[in-house]
């Protein structure tokens, strides 16, 4: 059964319309597709669906999802919700009482002094600029970086009020190594950092929320592998936080690849099966049957 809960479209940064992505999904097998644009955020910031068009964005789910209904794909109406603090987050009444299926929870941004607000997922130009800002040393802005990623993906965690927890990892989007060894930025290995990932991925035992195997940077080329890594996905497995896959899905091409690395990570990690939300439930589905 394969299934897809991370889709953008044209409302937000996708390059295809909902209509589009529909088609290619139900080409390519898939039995349900979720929509998850970015949703508003209370400041501007491209790539982000624009608040005066939430409503239509909604009724336009809703119209491909009766479209499709009784021909093979279950269409759900998603969210991806940013968390920042004081700012936004998944628990605003704005989300919580738009008649979601689900919402994916979010982390781009970190703040730090200098640099200020910025994600963590843009091109390695923003990361350069962001070093000349905070002391003029990457060294020191690596390490600042992920810990004020981790320590705010806790607070999203704590906070809930989501059911998909997007990218736990992004922060190691623009830190591949120039050489072998060592990332760009930080050390992926070192205690400091596996530390602080660690630390945000064991607040997710016995919380109601499915971490995805994200394949998205993969297909767009920015990354080798898997949004979390395997450490991570380790850690979650030993304390029982249920996965699923996602394409992160921002263009028809996305939908479909790159699924037997997910499947290779889920089994190193230990995983047998994945969580799809289908008719309003959660169950678990043999990873080869996806």
């Amino acid at each position: 059964m394969r299934a897809n809960y991370h889709t953008h479209t044209e409302f937000c940064d996708g390059r295809a319309t909902a209509a589009e992505m529909a088609e290619a999904a139900a080409a390519k097998g898939y039995a349900v597709l979720g929509f998850s644009s970015h949703g508003p955020l209370p400041f501007p910031n491209e790539g982000n669906m624009e608040l005066s068009r939430f409503g239509e964005y909604r009724n336009e789910i809703r119209r491909v999802a009766a479209d499709w209904e009784g021909r093979g794909l279950e269409v759900l109406l998603g969210l991806e919700i940013e968390w920042v603090p004081g700012a936004c987050s998944p628990r605003d009444p704005l989300f919580r009482d738009a008649g979601l299926d689900y919402s994916i929870g979010a982390l781009h941004f970190v703040d730090l002094p200098g640099p200020g607000r910025f994600a963590v997922d843009l091109g390695g130009d923003a990361f350069e600029a962001a070093a000349e800002a905070y002391r003029g040393d990457a060294a020191l802005l690596g390490r600042a970086v992920y810990e004020d990623y981790y320590a705010k993906l806790s607070r999203l965690i704590d906070e809930g009020g989501f059911d998909i927890l997007a990218h736990f990892d992004l922060v190691k989007k623009n830190n591949a190594a120039e050489a072998a060894g060592q990332g760009r930025w930080f050390d992926e290995g070192s205690r400091g950092y596996l530390d602080a990932a660690l630390g945000a991925a064991r607040l997710l035992r016995g919380r109601d929320i499915v971490v995805e195997i994200n394949v998205g940077g993969m297909s767009r080329g920015k990354v080798k592998s898997p949004y979390p890594s395997l450490p991570i996905l380790r850690e979650l497995r030993t304390i029982g936080v249920r996965i699923t896959f996602s394409a992160d899905a921002h263009a028809p091409e996305h939908l479909g690849v790159n699924i037997e690395a997910a499947r290779e990570l889920a089994a190193a990690a230990g995983y047998d099966s994945i969580a799809v939300l289908t008719k309003g439930r959660w169950m678990e589905v043999g990873i080869e049957e996806t």
